[in-house]
């Protein structure tokens, strides 16, 4: 039976899914899953729930990177997408499970560990979280509201009643969301639709920045209620809103959307909502102006939260190589949260997690389960 404090972070996080399992009193690592057990490697709680830190902090120089406009013309491209065919969405247990295809115990690692809970999809297991998934994708550009959104999604939607999870994702200022593509693309290959925003124009802060973040997903998740192609398709309570950069200090900022689930804020500033998901913040030590200003986001933050860094990384890191080393990791925590992918659990869970040694260091983990 759960403990009183186990019992206690139930209730605190019941509005948002997934869910904790029942186990030990001392549970070594938790699942994403309702009601599902707890699995071996995990972090342990700490009494007061606060935060885990590992090693000690670093930092050098870096800076922001002003980027390329947005491309124009309304076009529809398919930009390719490798991995299982589409009847691994939604097939057998050995291929993944369709929409609410889960059993309605919790989450269970046969079959690759993958579990979730009952009520939505699940992704076919991986084994690295690098590769690109099972989704051929494609790149929708003015789209959304005004015309001014690009969308990168899956080919093919909805497929055996498969759910897509939205993300609502912010660029740097004065970027245009193109100069993620190729992250932003892998992204939509394990199944999310990612919905980019005009160019950021404001600082760290800017109301304007904000708006354009939450009219973009409050687009996505009003398609899903409208005649078209997301129609019915899209996982309206299961967003995620990320950003890099003032895109990841506004994805902070309206990150207490009832639509969100959890935020990933890349190399972004300093932040605060009322959250009631988790949320990954990546940075670097080489990122003296935003490390610090991510760590005052991470100590007023009062959810699960991970703060990665990654060793040598300036701020201007998630340009390069597609997201570079910091893209598996956020596949991998999009994965666990929102899909119940428990095979990604090993990159922070444990003190021998993925994101506890090299290529990183530091690891900060606090209210975590």
């Amino acid at each position: 039976m759960p403990t009183l404090r186990r019992l206690s972070t139930l209730l605190v996080y019941l509005s948002w899914a997934p869910l904790f399992g029942c186990g030990n009193d001392q549970p070594e690592g938790v699942t994403p899953s309702s009601g599902g057990a707890t699995s071996s490697g995990g972090a342990s709680p700490t009494s007061d729930g606060g935060s885990s830190v590992i090693g000690g902090q670093s930092t050098a120089n870096g800076g922001a990177a002003i980027g390329g406009g947005a491309g124009s013309g309304g076009q529809s491209v398919v930009v390719g997408g490798s991995g299982g065919a589409p009847d691994a969405i939604g097939g057998a247990p050995s291929g993944g499970a369709s929409a609410g295809g889960m059993s309605s115990g919790g989450a269970s690692a046969e079959d690759g560990g993958t579990g979730g809970s009952s009520e939505g999809p699940m992704l076919p297991p991986i084994d690295d979280y690098s590769a690109e998934g099972p989704f051929d994708t494609v790149v929708e550009t003015s789209v959304g509201p005004g015309g001014t959104y690009t969308v990168f999604r899956p080919d093919e939607l909805g497929e055996g009643g498969f759910l897509h999870a939205p993300i609502i994702f912010g660029p740097g200022i004065g970027q245009g969301v193109n100069v993620h593509t190729t992250m932003l693309r892998n992204f939509a290959s394990h199944g999310f639709i990612v919905v980019g925003t005009p160019v950021l124009n404001g600082g760290p802060g800017d109301a304007g920045n904000r708006q354009k973040m939450q009219d973009g997903l409050d687009w996505i998740l009003a398609q899903n209620t409208m005649p078209g192609l997301y129609e019915g398709k899209v996982w309206s309570d299961h967003a995620v809103s990320m950003g890099f950069s003032v895109g990841g200090t506004a994805a902070v900022e309206i990150g207490g959307d009832a639509a969100v689930m959890t935020i990933v804020s890349i190399h972004g500033h300093r932040a605060s909502a009322d959250l009631h998901g988790t949320m990954l913040q990546t940075s670097g030590t080489g990122d003296t102006v935003g490390l610090p200003l991510q760590q005052q986001t991470y100590a007023s933050s009062e959810v699960p939260t991970f703060l990665a860094t990654l060793t040598g990384a300036g701020h201007t890191y998630i340009e390069q190589n597609g997201g570079g080393e910091e893209r598996p990791a956020i596949v991998a925590w999009m994965r666990y949260w929102i899909y119940g992918d428990l095979g990604a659990e090993g990159y922070f869970f444990g003190e021998d997690c993925e994101l506890c040694g090299a290529p990183w260091e530091n690891p900060q983990r606090k209210n975590w389960p």
